[in-house]
């Protein structure tokens, strides 16, 4: 009896392991971006033209994933919804719609509605851009199969709604260059592109638009936003444009850094952390430095990422410590630093430069560099200082000094500390940044402040300078910045936990599983995981997405929108004309 009970029991637990979604293997990856719907929906669009769908399949999920709840959009998740994002949305979902049929189509025409109901009466929204963007979108819908037949007066909505936004366009002047390509655009005023004299990332933009109008383009240069890149391919089909296109993709969707690169280049001087350089060092050139304490401040950064920085040459308006930054920076690219540290060492007031920090600042790099000097006096000031924070009480809170206190310079001081072995205001720091840490390793700003990367970084890193990595709050800090600038990101296959599968067949929607995934014979499916809020989304051919005209017929399209602005501009003339006989 025990050995049939046995043999049930196996058998059972086998069963399980068939029947249950397999765990696959998974990588652990920098997960620092955020979608974005400019850069996702216009990708979508180039991709679709050069017939990459499963891209386009991804970029549209990603679309549907940041939506709002009135099945609208803003520039990023949780943004205020726009006319003009959501308007790029639409017609990045048509073209998905085209390879899913059945998958986009709700949303296309209840995001179409969100537009008609947000039109102002004059046939604007809330800037011109929003009025272009809106007005391209509702033509490519009136223009496609996806106009849903069961929502009663929808299209002639959609048509009414067109035609104004085409008539506000036509008597309100764009103000800048990017407003205008979209106008000429909607306006379908090739002549008026053909004028503009743009450069930069712009002459991606007009050279989309008269592709998009039919144009045969040429353009050659390089573009560094992936809406900019996304235009070019568009506009060119060229192959480098392509292969850039894509590398810019972030699991499945095009986008922006979700955190600051100062916060992720100092994160990356943790060990362990390196790689994140690789991200952020491209974006360093966009931030400026052209003040003394900027050139100071930003230096080791440059540093980091293997540039020459630009030092600054006068001291007198720099704080301490950054004159000793001046000084560690000029030791590290091997250029003489005597000038930076012959100006400290002139300038301490009885072993104290201005405060705790610019102090303990000072005094590690001088030690750092080997510097002779008397430190008895400073480290007596840093620990008589601390001693006083930790002791006394602001006599307007009632609360200890030291609560005020920014816990970068706590952990400042713990390097100086740990550097000349005061063991006894070591430990006292160390208690202080154990108090500002919270449960999930993140310290505050200040005593039961904010917390978040930019505070963590710099104690995780002051501590690692400071031999104190086998500590617990070491560990947990590093953890929380391990947690919140890395995601697990499994490798895609037909067997997934907590994943969804949309499958694509015969270039319809057929459904979603959970877990699992039957490819025999699709198109291919869709991978989204996890299905709330997800990390990744990935399409996957099978036989191979394939993908019908979404037109009716784009010469008609054409036509019709030509005839609507006669139509406007013959009436605006007749009021004009009737006005000027009732003077007469």
């Amino acid at each position: 009896m025990r050995r049939v009970l046995a043999t049930i029991l196996i058998v059972g637990f086998m069963l399980s392991l068939i029947s249950s979604p397999v765990l696959v293997s998974a990588e652990i990856r920098p997960y620092v971006y955020e979608p974005t719907v400019p850069d996702t929906a216009f990708a979508v669009l180039a991709l679709y033209k050069t017939g990459d769908y499963d891209r386009v399949l991804e970029g549209c999920e990603w679309l549907m994933a940041i939506r709002t709840p009135f099945d609208s959009w803003g520039y990023a998740y949780s943004e205020e919804h726009e006319a003009k994002y959501t308007a790029m949305a639409i017609m990045a979902l048509i073209r998905g719609e085209s390879i899913a049929n059945g998958r986009y189509k709700d949303v296309i025409n209840s995001a179409a509605y969100w537009l008609i109901y947000k039109q102002k009466a004059d046939g604007s929204w809330d800037d011109y851009l929003d009025a272009a963007m809106a007005a391209i979108a509702l033509k490519e819908l009136l223009g496609s199969k996806y106009v849903e037949e069961n929502m009663t007066g929808l299209e002639d909505q959609l048509r009414e709604g067109l035609n104004r936004a085409l008539g506000w366009l036509q008597i309100n002047e764009p103000e800048n260059d990017v407003e205008r390509i979209f106008r000429d655009i909607a306006l379908e005023d090739k002549d008026d592109l053909e004028k503009l004299n743009v450069e930069g990332e712009l002459k991606a933009y007009k050279a989309f638009a008269l592709a998009y109008l039919g144009e045969k383009v040429s353009l050659e240069g390089n573009f560094s936003s992936p809406m900019a890149v996304a235009m070019a391919l568009y506009a060119t089909g060229d192959e480098k444009y392509r292969e850039e296109l894509l590398d810019m993709e972030h699991f499945g969707f095009w986008g922006r850094l979700h955190y600051r690169v100062l916060d992720l280049l100092d994160v990356s001087q943790i060990s362990g952390f390196e790689e994140l350089r690789e991200i952020a060092c491209p974006y360093l050139e966009k931030i400026p430095a052209t003040e003394e304490w900027q050139k100071a401040v930003y230096a080791h950064y440059f540093v980091l990422c293997s540039k020459e920085p630009e030092l600054p040459e006068n001291y007198s308006s720099l704080l301490p410590w950054q004159v000793a930054e001046v000084a560690r920076i000029k030791a590290l690219l091997g250029k003489p630093y005597d000038d930076a540290v012959e100006y400290l060492l002139s300038s301490p007031n009885n072993g104290t430069w201005k405060d705790f920090y610019n102090t303990a600042y000072v005094v590690w790099v001088l030690k750092s560099l080997n510097v002779s000097y008397d430190y008895e006096k400073s480290l007596h000031y840093l620990s008589a200082n601390l001693t006083w924070m930790l002791s006394e009480k602001n006599s307007k809170t009632g609360d200890p000094v030291y609560y005020s206190i920014p816990t970068y310079y706590f952990s400042q001081a713990a390097i100086v500390f740990s550097q000349f072995g005061m063991k006894d205001e070591l430990n006292k720091t160390l208690e202080v940044l154990k108090e500002r840490q919270y449960p999930n390793g993140a310290f505050a700003y200040t005593h039961q402040s904010v917390t978040g990367i930019t505070t963590t970084a710099r104690v995780v890193w002051n501590l690692e300078v400071a031999g104190l990595t086998d500590t617990e709050i070491y560990r947990k800090g590093v953890a929380f910045l391990r947690d919140m600038l890395y995601a697990e990101i499994p490798e895609v296959k037909p067997e997934m936990a907590n994943t969804t599968f949309l499958r694509v067949d015969e270039g319809k929607y057929v459904g979603n599983t959970t877990g699992r995934v039957n490819p025999t014979g699709l198109d291919g499916y869709v991978a989204i995981y996890p299905p709330k809020n997800p990390l990744m989304i990935k399409a996957v051919a099978v036989e191979g997405f394939r993908a019908e005209s979404p037109w009716k017929n784009r010469g008609l399209q054409h036509a019709l929108v030509i005839v609507a602005v006669g139509v406007l501009l013959v009436a605006m003339y007749g009021v004009v004309w009737f006005e000027n006989r009732k003077k007469r």
